[in-house]
């Protein structure tokens, strides 16, 4: 309980808000930065068709509740997608956004490898997706900011379980998850995955959530 209250207290400086219109462009920057690698195969290395559909995607699904930014100051310093059924449901897609940026075959690619990502919940569980820090910003405690953020999120509606997948070679990521008392479930290597994110090696983790702090 005293390590959860201190855990708190140095995170005052840091706060988490749900995207907003007018903060788009800074969500998009540090998600450019930290996923071009894997965003580049998907929409076949043309970086403004990709940022012209991933900004229309979520400007339409702005109001699901499943975007965030952490502010220090008021500048965004990190982005972190909560993903559950519920948002999952509400989410939409545009397949004229891909056709009209990509043409038809790098369209129909886009399409389906985006539709992919998109995972199988219950009712009980969060899906963290797209966890990234600004480079400028990282090693001050927001991606531990953004975590606890997903843990209270997750007793405050009513989920039991987080889920996160992390690539085998991302040391730093999976090293934070495990202090944050993430879980290894499953381990996956893929060719596929591979060539869509630049990592060949994934862990599946899991989080247990207690009702009470």
């Amino acid at each position: 309980m005293n390590n959860r209250k201190n855990l708190k207290s140095n995170f005052s400086h840091i706060e988490l808000h749900n995207l907003k219109l007018k903060d788009l462009d800074d969500y998009l920057r540090i998600e450019f930065d930290a996923f071009y690698e894997k965003l580049k195969f998907i929409f076949s290395n043309r970086k403004k068709a990709a940022l012209d559909i991933v900004r229309s995607e979520i400007s339409k699904n702005i109001d699901t509740g499943r975007y965030f930014n952490a502010k220090i100051d008021s500048k965004i310093v990190g982005i972190i997608e909560i993903v559950t059924i519920e948002n999952i449901k509400s989410h939409t897609k545009n397949f004229r956004d891909y056709l009209e940026s990509l043409g038809l075959q790098r369209a129909l690619k886009a399409y389906f490898l985006t539709s992919m990502e998109i995972p199988r919940l219950d009712n009980t569980t969060i899906y963290i997706d797209n966890v990234a820090v600004d480079a400028e910003s990282r090693r001050r405690g927001v991606a531990k900011k953004m975590l606890s953020f997903v843990e209270d999120f997750a007793r405050e509606n009513g989920k039991t379980v987080l889920k996160l997948w992390v690539a085998f070679l991302n040391k730093n990521a999976y090293d934070l998850y495990k202090k944050f008392g993430f879980i290894e479930h499953v381990k996956r290597s893929s060719r596929i995955a591979e060539k869509y994110t630049g990592y060949r090696d994934w862990i599946f983790m899991k989080k247990e959530i207690s009702k009470y702090l």
